[in-house]
């Protein structure tokens, strides 16, 4: 299995933090978010190659930070060549990029993260319920408790009441479930011919929500829940939250002026 980390975006809702360092470089707990991410990424016995997505105005950061962790894979950073919001990619844009730098071997699984992410549960639980289903997208996803009132922040996650995905809609009007899917997400070998296929049809490059909508549509996808905490790191409130979570809550998280 490889690991695809997303880690090009530019964080503006974090300015000044992110002026100078990717958000997935920012800490919580005395380490980079991304070395966090590392420690989960551990306990994926068939896990061969790490591969961090990354954009050019922090290339030198990011491959300073690969330089002197410890991976539990071997490690490799990618510049997808974006220097600002204006040139990027897109999330799915990035990964479609890696996967034609960094292509799986023949047959090999794959596991996408967001690398904005705070996990604080295990993902060898959800990658045995992949490897249940043979050849099949494994979401993983959060029953938030109620159904949002109004737009949904998030997507929607409607199953045929087992764990088969029927439908997904990202950032609903008016979602009817209170099931979202996360940014982590096991896809099987045959994701990358697929993922080419939207993108040569016009599909959304940027939102990873928008290419599993599509994907629901055109493969079988399943899901599997988790157990534990999870942070979306979009703000800074989100930020001093996971900092909270870790032990750190004098670290210092500024507001743009």
């Amino acid at each position: 299995m490889k690991a695809y980390i997303l880690a090009a975006g530019y964080a503006t809702r974090l300015y000044p933090l992110t002026r100078d360092r990717p958000k997935p470089l920012l800490e919580v707990g005395g380490r980079p978010l991304l070395s966090h991410t590392l420690d989960r990424l551990r306990a994926l016995p068939e896990l061969d190659e790490i591969i961090v997505i990354g954009n050019h105005r922090f290339h030198d950061v990011f491959q300073s930070w690969a330089d002197g962790v410890d991976s539990p894979a071997p490690l490799r950073v990618l510049d997808d060549g974006s220097m600002s919001d204006d040139d990027k990619l897109g999330a799915i844009g990035d990964l479609a990029f890696a996967l034609q730098e960094a292509p799986p071997a023949n047959g090999e699984d794959l596991l996408v993260l967001a690398g904005d992410n705070w996990l604080g549960f295990e993902l060898a639980p959800l990658y045995d319920a992949y490897r249940e289903q043979v050849n099949r997208t494994l979401l993983t996803v959060r029953d938030l408790g109620a159904v949002p009132d109004g737009p949904s922040p998030y997507n929607e996650v409607t199953t045929d009441g087992k764990f088969r995905v029927v439908r997904f809609r990202e950032k609903p009007e008016t979602p009817s479930t209170a099931l979202v899917a996360i940014a982590v997400y096991f896809f099987p070998p045959t994701i990358p011919a697929l993922l080419g296929f939207y993108l040569e049809h016009g599909g959304n490059p940027d939102a990873p929500g928008r290419f599993i909508e599509w994907l629901v549509q055109h493969a079988p996808v399943h899901c599997h829940g988790f157990d534990g905490e999870w942070l979306d790191i979009g703000s800074h409130e989100t930020l001093a939250r996971a900092r909270e979570i870790l032990g750190d809550p004098e670290q210092e998280t500024e507001t743009p002026p």
